[in-house]
């Protein structure tokens, strides 16, 4: 069977370009989407399986994961990218009910995935790359930092504790050029070179790969 791979993120466009690369290359990609009950969605791409998933639901996050590996019977790799919210940038225009979405879909949600998603991969000797894709336009609002805060967070705290069989990386990226962003994420992926293991990538155009401070320990 070929590699199984599942993109979480797939709303971004750096996630769509990942799905597409990877269907291209004849990888099995699994792409979990925003939906209240767990069900598998007809693609009518053959190595495309779409499953609903509420993000803010334990119980959804490891019905997902275990329909995977009930289909498959591994998971190779995943990507988790970080999706900006759809708040307004003024924290006191917020209600109560953006402040629960943020939380819930983009904190729990995030959190939930990467768990069910460790042990899996650990037992294939696996790929986890978690991502921090570019985000247009100009200054973040509380909300959105509340967000991306607690992903770099959670990430850079558990890129030090994961297990040597699972080989796992942070990426943040500089630059609007989510093709060059795309084609870096997948080479990293397929070479895994020792540098980068637990550790974040930083990409911005005309760096090279590795020099620079293109390889930075944390982003906290």
């Amino acid at each position: 069977m070929n590699e199984v791979v599942l993109i979480s993120g797939s709303e971004t466009l750096t996630g769509r370009k990942l799905i597409e690369k990877l269907l291209a290359r004849g990888s099995e990609v699994v792409v979990p989407v925003a939906g209240k009950e767990t069900e598998m969605k007809d693609t009518g791409t053959a190595n495309l399986t779409v499953l609903s998933w509420n993000r803010s639901s334990w119980f959804s996050t490891k019905a997902v994961i275990r329909e995977v590996l009930r289909r498959f019977g591994k998971i190779d790799a995943a990507w988790v990218l970080h999706q900006p919210t759809s708040s307004v940038n003024i924290f006191t225009d917020s209600g109560s009910s953006s402040i629960e979405t943020v939380l819930e879909h983009s904190v729990k949600g995030n959190v939930a995935i990467i768990r069910e998603l460790v042990s899996p991969i650990e037992t294939s000797g696996g790929f986890m790359g978690l991502v921090v894709p570019h985000r247009p336009g100009g200054s973040i609002g509380p909300l959105e930092s509340l967000a991306s805060g607690a992903f770099t967070g959670f990430a850079s705290s558990l890129l030090q504790e994961t297990k040597p069989s699972l080989w796992a990386c942070g990426f943040f990226c500089n630059s609007p050029n989510a093709e060059g962003f795309t084609n870096e994420l997948i080479r990293i992926y397929d070479e895994r070179p020792g540098k980068l293991r637990n550790q974040w990538f930083k990409y911005a155009e005309g760096r090279k790969p590795f020099g620079g401070s293109s390889i930075v320990k944390t982003l906290c």
